[in-house]
């Protein structure tokens, strides 16, 4: 394929061209319902009841007074768990705070509302990257209805999504081992599904500079006893951002179809999301700095040129059958394929030098990905004396291939010098064109496993205690160093055991104590291109973690106190030797406190904090320093409140607070990136237009124009200026 890429995207006198017309057209668009509702605020309303029916949708787990968090999670070989008898740190989000969020990705609704959660790349890039306790989970190590590796690589859109589920920790068992292997934690989307009232809902999006959108939700259950369901996402969003030369375009559509009959349960998801950028960039190397780095520009500048861009594509198709063979036993099965692809024409991050000046080259690339994931099993319940037994039995098995193309051949332009202070445009190389012909793989693996769990339930279960074992085989074979051109590859095969053991004890009914002990497993490394043992595999990592906990439940507010330690291998390159190798060991240890529900009537709340010593203890450092892990904070704070005012019905006031600790750029400690706070504010208003429920958002995000680093493992990325969003819901 060849373009002409100057003309791919808006040039950037374009985009002022249209800036001050587009924004007219948002105000009226957007908040046409305002001047429609202008009239009826001269009569008397009837207090609006704000309601959400699909919270209560088919088996999901009850929301919390309040609304915005669920009395439960599903916690994959242990079922659907009240959040007081999980025997982990769980939190989980409904459909309505994320909605209300006017979020642009699942990522950035979990990283601002959860304070072991940052987003790590975010709103001003082309992807997505989650940190929880310190540790990157991409976005395709997300489970979509519990199939984990299914979802997109890159941003996966909060449109189809009704409930996010927030499980700490490794999950490996739980879960079964994604492709990267998480390690900090785990994160499962449920699908939106029909509930037994029709619905069709509009909503209308506006975000500065100029960034449109909207989104149809239609619902509908049909047949004897309403068993059939179907609910229809489909949305779009399209034009400039509140960075310099950055568009955004955006397609999605799903449908999600279910069947519910006494004995048996059945549903399909199909997810389709596109999504196509224009100026995508904003992430820089600070490695090389050698002491702090340099402060960040204002929020609105852009390291990109415009013509890079991003071209991604993500499909995912799933199905899931449970079939209660008897009272005590149930059959199941989920089987899901995602297919991802990207063309592009960007820049890696830049090494960015004390004054803040780096130098670029724009690369064109493809990129594709296959995973096909399942999952097989059964589980039931059964009596020894006064024992119950909640047990399960799964198989489980995840393939995946993921092909690439970076094409440096015959690029004339399309590289240069410039500062994070004053960018330096140029044109786009001249001859730069997409790679062509068949792309040779990079890398294909395959983990399959199985599991085996028991809960044991004593005292009326007030005592819960759960052993469980995970036999995880892994096979790999990846190409290394120049092997994309065919030079080598390297190949894994083995076999490995991963236990569990938890117990959760209630003195009262208010109050739950809880202890688990799990190991994680985690692709090892590669040695990589120029070590003196370059496309040697490393055996998995076995991850481990000890954590204990309480929470308690006040009725209408609740809440979890947990301490918990994470250990790792650290792999690293011997300087003497060159040699890579598992020399040393990552611990993560930290205290977090998280808190959600009524306070008051009308007064809700969601938030936390997080304290953490990351260590990382390297043996091959000369100075024998223990150092802290890139992109680590020792402190995270996130708060949430709003306020139903009582004086006007249905208007609803929002405040929210984020706050990461400073952090380091470098595996030496030298280049310090500071911390920083983020302040969001916001209103939302509930009425009526006859029959019809209107909505309306308005939030400020970022509201002091804070300038700021986010610094996650591999990159720093410039925090987003102050931007203005709103939205408006009709629900007929």
């Amino acid at each position: 394929m060849s373009h002409d890429l100057q003309n791919k995207g808006p040039t950037l006198d374009q985009s002022r061209f249209h800036s001050s017309f587009r924004k007219s057209v948002a105000v009226a668009l957007v908040l046409g319902g305002w001047g429609a509702h202008a009239g009826a605020d001269e009569r008397a309303l009837p207090e609006v009841q704000v309601q959400t029916p699909a919270e209560q949708v088919g088996d999901l787990p009850g929301p919390y007074p309040g609304g915005q968090m669920a009395r439960g999670a599903h916690l994959g070989v242990l079922g659907k768990t009240d959040v007081m008898d999980a025997p982990f740190s769980v939190i989980s989000f409904t459909g309505s705070v994320i909605h209300n969020s006017q979020s642009r990705s699942i990522s950035e609704v979990i990283g601002g509302l959860d304070s072991s959660v940052r987003e790590e790349y975010g709103d001003g890039t082309s992807l997505d990257t989650l940190m929880i306790r310190g540790f990157t989970v991409e976005n395709d190590e997300m489970s979509l209805n519990g199939l984990p590796g299914i979802l997109g690589q890159f941003r996966v859109s909060p449109e189809f999504v009704e409930r996010a589920e927030v499980l700490k920790g490794p999950s490996a068992l739980i879960n079964g081992m994604s492709a990267d292997g998480s390690v900090g934690g785990a994160v499962n989307l449920i699908s939106k599904r029909a509930g037994d009232v029709p619905l069709t809902s509009l909503t209308m999006g506006y975000a500065s500079h100029s960034l449109f959108g909207f989104n149809a939700d239609i619902a509908r259950r049909f047949g004897v006893d309403n068993a059939f369901g179907i609910r229809v996402n489909a949305g779009a969003r399209q034009g400039d951002m509140q960075r310099d030369y950055m568009t955004d375009r955006a397609r999605n559509l799903s449908i999600g179809m279910d069947f519910n009959s006494e004995r048996l349960r059945a549903s399909l998801d199909l997810i389709r999301q596109t999504q196509r950028l224009y100026g995508a960039g904003g992430a820089v190397d600070f490695s090389a700095v050698g002491g702090p780095v340099p402060a960040a520009p204002d929020g609105r500048r852009n390291f990109a040129q415009p013509w890079y861009f991003q071209d991604a594509e993500d499909t995912a198709l799933m199905g899931r059958v449970e079939w209660d063979v008897s009272k005590h036993l149930t059959v199941f099965g989920a089987i899901g394929q995602s297919r991802d692809a990207s063309s592009a024409l960007v820049a890696d991050e830049p090494f960015v030098d004390a004054s803040g000046g780096f130098a670029y080259a724009g690369m064109p690339i493809r990129w594709r990905q296959r995973t096909i994931s399942s999952q097989w099993g059964l589980k039931g319940q059964f009596d020894t004396g006064s024992v119950r037994h909640h047990w399960s039995l799964t198989a489980s098995d995840l393939r995946r291939t993921s092909t690439a193309d970076f094409h440096v051949a015959g690029l004339s332009g399309g590289a240069g010098l410039s500062s994070i202070y004053d960018m330096v445009l140029i044109p786009p190389p001249g001859d730069a064109v997409e790679p062509a012909g068949p792309l040779a793989w990079s890398s294909r693996n395959a983990l399959p496993g199985y599991a085996i769990a028991d809960t044991l339930s004593f005292a009326e279960g007030r005592l819960r205690v759960t052993l469980g074992v995970r036999h995880q085989r892994v096979k790999s074979d990846s190409a290394t160093g120049f092997a994309l051109l065919g030079m080598s590859t390297a190949h894994y095969d083995e076999s490995v055991n991963s236990p569990m053991a938890t117990i959760v004890f209630k003195p009262s009914r208010q109050i739950s104590l809880y202890a688990n002990h799990v190991q994680g497993l985690s692709m090892g490394d590669t040695a990589p291109y120029g070590t003196s043992n370059q496309g040697v595999v490393f055996a998995p990592y076995r991850t481990r973690q000890f954590e204990t906990g309480m929470k308690f439940d006040a009725g209408r507010f609740g809440g979890t106190l947990s301490v918990f330690q994470i250990t790792k291998p650290y792999a690293t390159i011997d300087p003497s030797t060159l040699t890579f190798g598992v020399f040393g060991k990552q611990r993560h240890r930290g205290v977090e406190v998280q808190l959600f529900g009524e306070l008051a009537k009308g007064v809700r709340l969601i938030g936390g904090a997080t304290f953490m010593n990351a260590e990382v203890r390297d043996p091959l450092n000369a100075a024998g320093q223990t150092l802290r892990p890139v992109g680590v904070a020792r402190r995270q704070l996130a708060l949430q409140g709003e306020w139903d005012v009582p004086a006007a019905s249905g208007l609803t006031l929002t405040a929210h607070a984020l706050h990461s600790g400073d952090v380091y750029a470098d595996a030496t400690n030298f280049a310090k990136v500071p911390g920083w706070t983020v302040y969001d504010l916001g209103a939302r208003y509930v009425t009526r237009l006859g029959n019809t429920q209107l909505t309306l958002r308005a939030m400020v995000k970022n509201v002091t124009d804070e300038r700021y680093w986010k610094q996650g493992r591999y990159a720093a990325t410039l925090g987003m200026p102050r931007t203005l969003a709103l939205s408006s819901t009709f629900e007929f």
